[in-house]
């Protein structure tokens, strides 16, 4: 299954409405799997992110991304992909690092309801 998803899409990124560009599920998969220089960040609550995660993502909250621009400067070597339930959240986040200076951010295209459609692995 997660080749089918892995192959079924042919593009990296397409342009969303903020400005940050949408990754897309299958990219997701295989940067997760290897170690390329993005960091995944979850913008759901912490009683969300205990519920089920995708693995290897740091949860933010989205009412803690403001306080907590000092954590994302540290990583400015890598490319932010964040993600919420549904889309609202990480929208807004986007939002917030971009009025902040930041300019390797991606939506995962989705979010948390597209990866656990798809199939994909979660961690608790």
């Amino acid at each position: 299954m997660v080749k089918q998803i892995m192959f079924g899409f042919l593009s990296l990124f397409g342009l969303s409405a903020q400005a940050s560009d949408m990754i897309e599920l299958s990219q997701a998969v295989i940067l997760n799997d290897k170690n390329y220089s993005y960091i995944i960040i979850d913008v759901r609550s912490p009683e969300e992110f205990a519920d089920g995660h995708i693995p290897k993502a740091i949860n933010i909250p989205l009412s803690e991304v403001s306080s907590n621009l000092d954590q994302f400067h540290s990583f400015t070597d890598k490319e932010i992909v964040l993600y919420c339930r549904s889309g609202y959240r990480a929208n807004k986040a986007s939002g917030i690092l971009t009025d902040n200076g930041f300019s390797k951010i991606h939506h995962l295209e989705g979010d948390m309801l597209g990866w656990v459609k798809s199939g994909l692995a979660i961690e608790k």
